[in-house]
């Protein structure tokens, strides 16, 4: 018995669906690719003809802190105090808030109640400070050194 040799046949390979499936990958990668900023920088505009220390500051404004405390001899069973001095009454601590925005109408203040004062009590000092036109509060964790 004679063997028939095998006719080999070439595979022509196509490179046309190839080619269009790596444009198509390419394409997707381009469109969905997101940059990444750049952390830290900021773009600000600053004053190129003026130094440092160019001007004179005429008066740095005093930082507004109110203290209150809870006490039972003082009026509504609080004792409020502003940057560290005790106010005897509310009439007082108005009178004081109301030098404080006079000097700087847009006054900043932090509110640093203590541990045993109830909101009711911190209620009543927001209400005068808003009596003076003073509404840029801000509240600070309660302090433990009552």
């Amino acid at each position: 018995m004679a063997r028939k040799k095998a006719e080999i046949e070439e595979v022509k390979m196509e490179l046309t669906p190839m080619i269009d499936v790596v444009f198509l990958l390419l394409i997707f990668f381009i469109v969905t690719m997101k940059f990444k900023v750049l952390e830290g920088k900021l773009e600000t505009e600053l004053p190129k003809d003026v130094g440092v220390n160019a001007g004179e500051v005429d008066e740095l404004l005093e930082k507004l802190e109110i203290d209150i405390k809870a006490d039972p001899t003082g009026e509504h069973g609080i004792v409020v105090g502003i940057n560290g001095s005790k106010m005897p009454n509310m009439a007082t601590f108005r009178s004081r808030l109301r030098s404080f925005v006079s000097l700087d109408p847009e006054q900043k203040a932090t509110l640093y109640p203590g541990p045993k004062v109830n909101y009711e009590q911190v209620v009543k000092v927001v209400d005068q400070c808003i009596l003076e036109k003073l509404t840029d509060l801000t509240f600070a964790g309660v302090t433990w050194d009552a």
